[in-house]
């Protein structure tokens, strides 16, 4: 794994896998940097931004310090699992917007003696997501910074085929990455190391109508959201404290606390008991057109509820979605052990979610007027103080 001390060090190396990049720097004052002091840092490049740095579940560092690098230094804070914290306002925290700060991906598992790397998963979404590997370029985050290869497709044509059809049911015995060296001592040389994080490239595609595609873009504008946010925040004068909260290691369960307990998310568990909100919104994404009762891509934010309903804060956001103008989904009897793990102990939880097209593959869909709309939502709940 990448040593957290050395995180900051590697994000440089990130922004060069997109063209369009935001401004960097130390933050100031009591509200976010922006390239303009008189213009808002905009949230198309914070999730250009944000899609371009690889944050694996046990591998967040590289995020987590660019997210850090953007706040207030007052206020800001991480867990011992790399979760990162941001306070705004006083009062104790009653208000608390949350997001995951960790994407799906593989480790390095081994390497062979010609200098192919070999992988492992650290979480996956779907039995099938390992196939989608197979001929796509990845990335490698070592502590030389971050390296880049291919995922062997061999030529099809090429092939008996007995091995045709072994190739239609891929696995990741046979995933060979090729990092353009011969041998495993040339490939240590270049940095890689056994548990180095590996995802899958970040390829943005800016598609008709303000909607973009890319892997894990429905987690990576989550994460940008609560950063735009953040700056809103910290230009406002709040009645209450209100923390922004970027998740580490949700992609993993914590310990059940009894027999039949639903299982929470390792993250959000520890978030609630550090944090000890009274009311927690959950920002990520949900699988849209998916049924008739699921949520509809384009058609606005998702308030999803838990088995127990939250009804003081289901109220609060249906309200705040009113004042805002935003047309609302409301979703019941979805699980999530990103919600589980928030809800419970005092505190109310609801997930607030983005509805991503075609989620959990390399190119899920988001609408950009989805998230401004969910950002809306959000902004309104803090300013009309119904949550306290």
């Amino acid at each position: 794994m990448i040593n957290r001390h050395h995180g900051h060090r590697f994000w440089i190396g990130a922004l060069a896998l997109v063209l369009v990049l935001g401004a960097s720097g130390a933050a100031s004052g009591a509200a976010l940097r922006s390239k303009d002091a008189a213009a808002p840092f905009d949230l198309k490049d914070l999730i250009r931004e944000a899609l371009s740095i690889p944050s694996t579940t046990g591998n967040e560092e590289l995020l987590a310090g660019k997210i850090l690098s953007y706040l207030p230094k007052a206020g800001a804070s991480t867990d011992n699992l790399g979760s990162v914290h941001a306070r705004f306002g006083q009062g104790g925290s009653r208000l608390a917007f949350c997001a995951p700060l960790d994407e799906y991906g593989w480790f390095v598992s081994g390497f062979t003696a010609d200098g192919f790397l070999r992988l492992d998963r650290s979480g996956q979404p779907h039995p099938n997501y390992d196939g989608y590997l197979l001929g796509q370029p990845v990335v490698i985050s070592t502590q030389k910074g971050l390296q880049y290869g291919i995922v062997v497709q061999p030529a099809m044509h090429l092939l008996t085929r007995e091995r045709r059809e072994e190739l239609r049911r891929f696995t990741l015995d046979m995933a060979y990455v090729d990092i353009g060296v011969r041998s495993e001592d040339e490939a240590r040389k270049k940095g890689v190391e056994m548990l180095d994080a590996v995802t899958l490239w970040p390829d943005l595609s800016l598609l008709a109508g303000d909607k973009w595609a890319g892997p894990s873009l429905g987690q990576k504008t989550s994460c940008a959201l609560l950063l735009n946010l953040a700056e809103d925040l910290g230009k406002a004068k709040l009645s209450q404290e209100v923390t922004l909260s970027w998740l580490a290691q949700t992609k993993w369960l914590a310990r059940a606390s009894g027999a039949g307990a639903p299982r929470g998310a390792l993250g959000s568990t520890r978030a609630r008991k550090t944090l000890q909100p009274k009311f927690a919104v959950l920002v990520d994404g949900i699988p849209a057109d998916r049924g008739e009762r699921g949520a509809a891509f384009g058609k606005g934010p998702v308030l999803v509820l838990p088995p127990d309903g939250s009804p003081k804060l289901k109220e609060a956001v249906e309200a705040a979605a009113r004042e805002a103008k935003v047309a609302l989904q409301v979703v019941t009897g979805s699980d999530s052990t990103l919600l589980n793990g928030l809800a419970g102990e005092g505190t109310e939880a609801v997930l607030l979610a983005l509805p991503v097209k075609f989620a959990q593959t390399p190119s899920e869909i988001v609408d950009l007027k989805d998230a401004q709309a969910l950002k809306a939502v959000l902004l309104q709940l803090v300013q009309s103080g119904r949550v306290k």
